[in-house]
This record gives C-alpha cells, sequence and structure tokens, in this order.
C-alpha cells in the first residue's frame, strides 16, 4: 500500500493520498492540508483517484474536498454517509471504516487493505482519535464523548496488530505498538500510570487535573469536573494555581 502524505503548516493537519500500485487506483484521506504536493504525486505515479474518504468534518480535515472531487471526478465518502464495516474499493486497494467516536460523532478510522483484505490491515487512518504520543479531545464529542473516546482506543484501534502503521489526522505516523507501550494517555487509560490530584480551573470551571502530556502541538489535558465528567482537553484550556 503507497501512502503519501502532506500537511498543513499552521493547523498540522494531513491528507494522505492512498494507492494501490504505480499505475494503478487510490483515494484521498481527509483534505485539509496543502493538494498540490499530492497532485504531483499522482501525476508521477500515473492514478486514477477515485475516492476523498474523510475521518471527520471538521474545517482542517475538509477545506479542498470540492476542490479534489471536481479536478478527480472522485466520489466523497463522508461520515455521515457510511456506518462501522462500510468499504471503499479502489482497484486493488480496500479501506474499511472503523467506527470511533469520541473527538466527534460521526467519526471513522478506516483500515487500509492492499490486496486481500481479509487478514491484518496494512495500516490504519486514525484521525483525530489517537496521534503518536497523544490522543483526541473530547470537547466537541457530546456528553458521551470520552467514554466514547476510551472505548474507540482501547476496544478498536490499539487491538490491532502492534505492527501496524497509524496515520493520524495530525503530524507524524506511529505504530499501534508504540503508542500501547509508551502513550502516556494510554497507559493512563488503562490504569497503568497514577493520575494526579490538582485542583485546577478549565474555561472557568473548577476541576482536578489527572494527567498533562505532551499534545502534537503544545500540551493535553485528562481533566475530571467537579460533577464527575471527565474531558480530554488542551492544554491551553487548563489554568494551574
Amino acid at each position: 500500500m503507497i501512502v503519501l502524505r502532506s500537511m498543513h503548516k499552521e493547523w498540522l493537519s494531513n491528507s494522505f493520498l492512498v494507492a494501490d500500485q504505480p499505475g494503478g487506483y487510490g483515494v484521498i484521506v481527509d483534505a485539509g492540508a496543502p493538494i498540490e504536493p499530492l497532485m504531483g504525486e499522482i501525476e508521477k505515479l500515473d492514478l486514477g483517484i477515485s475516492h476523498v474518504v474523510l475521518t471527520h468534518e471538521h474545517q482542517d480535515h475538509t477545506v479542498h474536498m470540492v476542490e479534489l472531487q471536481e479536478r478527480y471526478g472522485a466520489e466523497p465518502v463522508t461520515p455521515s454517509m457510511v456506518e462501522h464495516g462500510y468499504e471503499v474499493v479502489s482497484g486493488r486497494l480496500t479501506l474499511r471504516a472503523l467506527a470511533t467516536p469520541g473527538h466527534c460523532t460521526p467519526h471513522f478510522s478506516w483500515l487500509g487493505f492492499s490486496g486481500d483484505a481479509s487478514g491484518a490491515p496494512d495500516g490504519v487512518f486514525t484521525g483525530d482519535v489517537l496521534f503518536k504520543g497523544s490522543i483526541g479531545g473530547t470537547v466537541n464529542g457530546g456528553p458521551n464523548g470520552f467514554a466514547e473516546l476510551k472505548a474507540s482506543l482501547l476496544e478498536q484501534l490499539l487491538t490491532l496488530p502492534p505492527e501496524t502503521i497509524a496515520y493520524p489526522g495530525h503530524m507524524m505516523e506511529t505504530t499501534i505498538g508504540r503508542e500501547n507501550e509508551h502513550n502516556p494517555f494510554v497507559r493512563a487509560l488503562r490504569g497503568e500510570i497514577e493520575l494526579g490530584d490538582e485542583p485546577v480551573t478549565v474555561a472557568g470551571q473548577h476541576a482536578t487535573l489527572l494527567l498533562m502530556a505532551p499534545d502534537y502541538v503544545g500540551k493535553k489535558a485528562w481533566v475530571r469536573f467537579a460533577d464527575g465528567r471527565d474531558a480530554i482537553v488542551g492544554g491551553g484550556m487548563v489554568t494551574r494555581a
């Protein structure tokens, strides 16, 4: 499976060109990064682009969607159109939808298979649920955002084979094995790291800071509000005494 990446220099959001083979077919996963680098690779590899596939519909992942559709005659595949297990087939390439809500709803990760789609995936496009060393925020996830994000991670993505390459919605790729072993949020969700108890405020609300760790930009925090709600928020939202 060929995977090439473009990244927005301010949003740090990724768009991926995913293809089966040179001279074959491919898709674009997420459409928020500059598309010119990918267009050059599409021409160089002589690819037919059949679909533009989204993990979720936030602006930093969708802004070039229509432009890509019009240029390549590609079919749009948005989260509101699919359900868990839905498959996109492009030549010998198959992408299979994996429901991973929590950052927002709907949100889908996409398992990528080159050739036989009955075995282990060649990679997974995780959108804004799993990053290298961090996880997605739940501010836009609704009242069940934290619980859904935790389930998406521990019951879906992190059960994939450890060698599976994870292509996140922001910044650099990683592997499922690395995140299982080293991601502080994943380890904390599993109870492998002792949580903190520091009183803080989050956007003016009293809360307890359970974990603060580096994110793809700045820091991210796991907090618990006075009413018992848990959330994953940007570190900039947390005010410490």
